[in-house]
Parts: structure tokens; sequence; C-alpha cells
């Protein structure tokens, strides 16, 4: 067990007495070390060191140092002075100096990445936490990983549970992440876990169905939250249908079943990098996120890779509040590159989309719909322009 006999506190022990006699029995004091104005003040008094070069046999130099015995009170209120240089003369009678040139700074590996940073993360170059010089192989990651967690088309082929059944229990679930203020990533990874579950567990009925929702969202806040949930609040949302053992296992079951791979990217997660590249305003932002939200309660999209459904997103909502004809013409050369798709890659998305945006308000699970009429997100469900002549003509095509 650890004692606590030491009494004296780190910062006192230098000026503690000496258990030994003293022979000049005077009180110990505390220990003088030298102040920094007084030694700020020798340095900037010194004068440069001057090397001649004629008189080589006889070394010249100087260095005159006036000492002080007293410290200037204001010696950090002085003007900066500059860092003592070395200066050459070039010969006695000549009074011009020269400056000797530092050498050419080699650039690290991660200093060369910066070079071909795109302009939007030029701002972030000094920032640690945005990583700049890492982007390229960071998206370039998490597109890998799409295609490493597929969902295959009609994935409920043959299952217990149907694809009204899905979308009823997500519906449900915005209206929790809502009530529960949770992440909006806390919700999406939450989806994501359940469509990868049912599509390995085609034993899943209607008893279960809510279960295996209330799990995921449980290891989803794990995943995400800094504070979430206590596993009673879980059990309450159920209406106390299923124990908290009965939710501890399932999460188990689907934790064993996924091998506790739950880092499969995000849609949100690209749409933040489009989002930042177009440079758009915060409504065409919370657009683009309405209609993500809108994707997960169609089973019809659940196959869509995230970084596409972002994509077509991003480029409609772009589309549909500049007032243009067609969305392509906002999609730049600059976030073709960036995304890796052209227009025609994500025209039927952007079709799928639209269909989307006709349908909210009257559909019978309207959970985002509502959402998204609150003033946090600019009442963007409202905007008179979902409706407009260009989403009915894309609906269409």
């Amino acid at each position: 067990m650890a004692h606590r006999g030491i009494v004296t506190s780190v910062e006192n022990r230098e000026n503690a007495m000496v258990a030994r006699p003293i022979k000049n029995h005077l009180p110990a004091g505390p220990s003088r070390r030298p102040v920094l104005a007084d030694s700020l003040n020798r340095l900037a008094n010194e004068k440069p060191l001057l090397i001649n070069r004629a008189e080589t046999a006889k070394p010249l130099i100087k260095l005159d140092v006036k000492t002080k015995t007293e410290a200037i009170p204001q010696a950090f209120k002085s003007k900066p002075t500059k860092p003592t240089s070395l200066q050459v003369t070039e010969d006695n009678s000549s009074k011009s100096t020269k400056t000797e040139a530092l050498p050419h700074e080699v650039k690290s590996y991660s200093s060369k990445q910066l070079d071909s940073v795109i302009e939007e993360d030029v701002s972030n170059d000094n920032d640690p936490q945005m990583v700049s010089e890492y982007i390229t192989d960071i998206y370039k990651y998490l597109k890998d990983c799409e295609h490493k967690y597929p969902i295959r088309e009609n994935f409920l082929a043959g299952h217990k549970s149907t694809p009204r059944m899905r979308t009823i229990l997500v519906n449900w679930l915005v209206q929790v992440q809502q009530n529960f203020g949770l992440c909006l990533e806390t919700l999406h990874l939450c989806v994501s876990i359940i469509d990868r579950y049912l599509q390995a567990n085609l034993t899943v009925d209607r008893n279960n169905l809510q279960l295996v929702g209330t799990a995921s969202l449980f290891i989803a806040c794990k995943y995400e939250e800094m504070y979430f949930p206590e596993l009673s609040d879980f059990e309450f949302i159920c209406d106390n249908s299923f124990t908290k053992n009965q939710i501890l296992r399932m999460e188990m079951s689907i934790l064993s079943s996924l091998k506790f791979e739950l880092g499969k990217p995000l849609s949100i997660h690209f749409l933040r990098r489009y989002s930042k590249v177009a440079q758009v305003r915060i409504e065409h932002h919370n657009l683009s996120k309405y209609l993500l939200e809108l994707a997960l309660l169609d089973y019809n999209m659940c196959y869509i890779t995230p970084s596409a459904l972002a994509a077509a997103a991003s480029c409609l909502a772009m589309g549909i509040l500049t007032n243009v004809s067609c969305p392509s013409k906002v999609w730049t050369d600059r976030l073709c590159r960036c995304s890796g798709y052209k227009y025609n890659d994500i025209k039927q998305v952007v079709r799928k989309f639209a269909n989307l945006l006709l349908l909210a308000d009257t559909s019978k699970h309207k959970a985002v719909y509502q959402k998204y009429t609150g003033s946090k997100f600019n009442k963007i469900s409202t905007h008179p322009k979902l409706k407009g002549a260009l989403v009915k003509r894309l609906a269409k095509d």
C-alpha cells in the first residue's frame, strides 16, 4: 500500500531546512536562481560577433558584453530585439557586411504531401486536427471500405421481415434519436448495423425486429456518443416489451455476427467533404442531410454506396437552391475529381432523391419530414422549391 509519510510539498522541498547542523547557524532561505529578465537584458545588449577574413593569423574577435547588476523592471515591456547574427567583413576598408544564408531546408514527406492538397484544405494546413496532408489517403481508404461491407440489392427477399416493417422501424428510430438528442452519425450507423445484421440473419421476424433496432441503437451510441442513455432508457423506449438481459443478449448476437467490425463509412462522412469542397451555404448542407435521412427510410436505396448517396444528395441540393436547369451544371470538375463520380454516374440516384422529395409530406412515415421542419434545420423540408419544376422533371426522367 502507498504511504503518506511525505508531508512537505514538492514546491517547498528546496526551501526546507537541512537536517544536519550548519556552521554559520544562519536560517535556511530560498535558493536564488537567475531572473529571466536579467538573462534577457544581457542577451539584448550583446553586440554581433565580427570576424575579419583579412587577418586570420590574429583573431580580432571582440565580444563586448555589458554586465548589469540590477534588473530592469520594464524588460518585458521593451520592444523585441533581433537575434544575434554572425557578420563577416570582406575587407578592412569596406564597411559593407553580408549575412551568410542558411542552407536550403529539406522538406519532410508529410510536407511534400501538402503540395497536392486542393485549395479547400490549404487554410487547414496549420491545424493538426484537420490532417490536410492525409485527406486523399483517408477518403481513398473510406471508399475501399464501402466495398468491404456491401449491402445487396433486395437483401430482404425470402426474409421473415418485410421492407415495410423495416421502414416502420427506421421511422421509429428517427424519433428516438431526436428525443434522446443523439448525433446524426449515431442514427446512420444504427441503420447500417440493422441492414448488415438482417442481411446475414434471415430468421429475424416481426417479434424480434424492434429488439434488433434497439440493440443496434445501443451499439451505435457506444460507438459514436460521448454521453449516451442508460440501458434502462432503452428498455423504457420499448415500452418494456424487452428486458435488459434480452437487449444485452441481442447486442452480443449482433456484434458476433458482424465480427465487431463497425467501421463501415457513412454517407454523412462523405457529405461533409463534398460540402467543404463546394463551399456551400448551411442551407444547402441541411437539404443534403434531409435527403440522406429520407434515403434511410427507403428500402430500394439501401444497396447504393454511401459515397454515391452523398454525391447525389449534394448535387441535387445545390441544383434546387441555385435555380439551374440541370444539376449537372453545379457538379463541377473539382467535385468530380474529389468524389470520383461524374454526373452520369449519379444521375439515377438523383432521380430517386427527387421522387422521395415529392412523397415526403404525404407519406405515412413522416418522422424525417417533421424533424426538418424545425428552425434548427432552417425548416428546409417545407421549402417551396422542393416541389418545383426541376424536382418534378427529374423525377420523371
